[in-house]
This record gives C-alpha cells, sequence and structure tokens, in this order.
C-alpha cells in the first residue's frame, strides 16, 4: 500500500516536471531564436570588417572598437546620451513621484486621472515626437506664442539652433512620454503601504514631512529602484525624439542614432554591430546597480 502511494507520488511529480517544461521549452526557443543567437551573432560579426562598399570580412580583432574610441562623432554621442539619461531620470523620478503622490491621496475620479496621465505613454513615441514637433516650429509653435504672450520674447525663437537647449528640449519630450509608467510603478509602491503606518506616526506627533522620509520613501524604495531602471534603460534607447526633432545633428545625437547611421547610412555594418554592443553593455551595467538596490530592500534575512 505504500509502495503504491510512493509510485504515483512520483508518478504526480514527474507529470508536474513534465508539464512544467512543456510551458518552459518554447519560451526557451522563442528568446534564444530572439535574443540569444542575434546577441551572439553581433558580438562574433563586430570583430570582422562587414562593409558592402569592401570585399570579404576579414578579421579585425578589437579593430572596430578601438576605431569608436578615436571617432569624434562617436564621443558626442555618447556625451549627448549621458546627458540625455541623466536629466530623463531626475525628471521622471521627480515628476513621477510627484504625480504619484498626488494620485495616492485622490479619491474620486482617480481612474480619469490615472487615464489622462497614462495617455502619453499609451501614444506610439513618433506620434508624440511629431505633435512636439509642432509645438517646438518657430514660425506657428505653441511654444513661441506662449512666450510672445507673456513677454519673455519679442521675436520667434529657433530653439534648436542652441544645442544645451536643444538636448533640454528633446529631453523634455521623452520625459512627456515615458513619466506616466515612472508614475504607475510608483503609485502601486504607494497603495502596498499600510494606512495603520500613517495613523500611528501621526499619533506620535510626526508632520507629513517626517511621515514621507520616515515611511514613505523606504517602503517605496523597491519600487523606485525599478522605475529608475526602466528610466535609465529607455532614456539609453532614446532614438525616436531625437531623430524627429533634430534628425542626424551632431549637437542632439545619440548612440543609437549614430549607430543606425553607421549601420544603415554609411553602410559600416562592424562599427555599428560594436557600438551597439557598447551601448547595451552600459545600460546593463547602470541597471544592474538598481537592481542590486532592490535585492538588498527585498531580501529576507
Amino acid at each position: 500500500m505504500i509502495a503504491s502511494s510512493s509510485q504515483q507520488g512520483s508518478r504526480r511529480r514527474r507529470g508536474e516536471v513534465e508539464l512544467g517544461l512543456a510551458f518552459v521549452i518554447p519560451v526557451i526557443v522563442i528568446m534564444g531564436g530572439l535574443v540569444v543567437v542575434p546577441l551572439l551573432s553581433t558580438m562574433i560579426d563586430s570583430v570582422y570588417r562587414i562593409n558592402p562598399m569592401h570585399p570579404g570580412t576579414p578579421f579585425v580583432g578589437l579593430g572596430n572598437y578601438v576605431d569608436l574610441f578615436r571617432d569624434p562623432a562617436v564621443r558626442q554621442s555618447w556625451i549627448n546620451t549621458f546627458y540625455y539619461v541623466v536629466m530623463a531620470v531626475i525628471l521622471e523620478t521627480l515628476g513621477g513621484l510627484g504625480t504619484a503622490l498626488l494620485l495616492n491621496r485622490i479619491r474620486y475620479g482617480r481612474r480619469w486621472l490615472l487615464a489622462a496621465v497614462v495617455l502619453p505613454w499609451c501614444l506610439p513615441p513618433v506620434v508624440n515626437a511629431v505633435v512636439w514637433l509642432w509645438i517646438y516650429n518657430p514660425s506657428y509653435g505653441l511654444l513661441n506664442g506662449i512666450l510672445q504672450s507673456v513677454g519673455l520674447i519679442s521675436a520667434p525663437v529657433v530653439f534648436f539652433n542652441n544645442r544645451y537647449v536643444a538636448l533640454f528640449l528633446v529631453t523634455i519630450v521623452h520625459v512627456w512620454r515615458m513619466m506616466p509608467l515612472t508614475a504607475v510603478i510608483l503609485l502601486a509602491a504607494l497603495q502596498s503601504i499600510p494606512g495603520e503606518l500613517y495613523q500611528a506616526a501621526k499619533l506620535d506627533g510626526a508632520g507629513a514631512f517626517k511621515c514621507f522620509r520616515l515611511i514613505t520613501m523606504p517602503l517605496i524604495a523597491s519600487g523606485l529602484a525599478i522605475a529608475l531602471s526602466q528610466s535609465t534603460v529607455f532614456a539609453f534607447n532614446l532614438f525616436d525624439e531625437a531623430w524627429i526633432l533634430s534628425g542626424a545633428s551632431l549637437d542632439t545625437r545619440t548612440v543609437i542614432i549614430q549607430t543606425y547611421m553607421f549601420a544603415f547610412q554609411n553602410m559600416k555594418f562592424s562599427l555599428g554591430m560594436a557600438l551597439s554592443l557598447l551601448a547595451m553593455l552600459a545600460s546593463l551595467l547602470i541597471s544592474l546597480l538598481y537592481v542590486l538596490k532592490v535585492y538588498r530592500e527585498t531580501r529576507f534575512d
């Protein structure tokens, strides 16, 4: 009897394992075909010279990476990208946190306000960029009209003639699109905090700022780390906004735009592959800091 029940338990466990493999294997195959294989292929091709304008694909080792570090356009694109990342992460975090705190306090009509907040994120990035292109237009743009109406400028301004203004305006468009995602993540973290903690703190005489510093911030730290991670990754991969608003201008060119120009405009595929790998590595290294932060905050000793 005991042996029979043991065999049934063994068969049940074996069936569960087989069912689990049946679900996991398709995912592994799809991820391998769409991620792992292209990544390995890119890594291999980045150490060869692949250029339709030159016959053959000789092995050049790290020559492509050396050429990238020597290229002033690549260096400028890295500087621009770090500008974007720093500004976007700061603005998205502050704006998303403020929006989440406001939505968390609203009791009536929250769903409609949340839908309005999420709308820019739901729209395609190209649509958002085109809308803002009209706003920034020096002839009939809304921004020039507002600045002239309040007396800040006397004549229309071409904003993208100044590099730093252009970088900031492109960042604003990206933040406008991605801040709702940060707000939703932080709103979910805020709603997970028990209300009893705030009531107990108020009984002890804690004010609003002290409650925010000692209760809210520590308890949303993991959600904040996730929001920072996604903000960093998306800012590193910024392409649509910068390309539509200012094209291939070196003043606002990102690493991803530079990769696109190497691979699809200059036909230097190996340089494009090498630069894309460096961009991926930089994004992963910075995101790793946030992942480690989440791990430390959520680990139970």
